[in-house]
């Protein structure tokens, strides 16, 4: 070889040798991260003052402002009713 090819060559060695580092820098701040999350949660687990995200959707109610089911469902036999309300107007 050359030597520009032997001088490409040391520079993409180089720059690999940098990427490798920066690569396994960025992984451990990953897996850091990944065990504090998983820390927060196990100890927002443990804790009864932190309302689960899931909560107990059985135990929906009507919104009493608006009388609509929180839950977003519509009723299509309701929403049937509707329209031939509109068509008799």
């Amino acid at each position: 070889m050359t030597e520009t090819h032997v001088d490409r060559v040391e520079e993409a060695s180089q720059a690999a040798e940098a990427d490798v580092e920066e690569l396994a820098q960025r992984n451990e701040k990953l897996d850091e991260g990944i065990q504090h999350a998983k820390k927060r949660w196990d100890d927002a687990q443990r804790s009864e003052g932190v309302p689960s995200a899931a909560g107990d959707w059985e135990d929906t109610e009507p919104d009493d402002s608006t009388g609509e089911d929180p839950s977003g469902f519509d009723d299509p036999e309701s929403l049937d009713e509707d329209e031939d309300e509109d068509d008799d107007e």
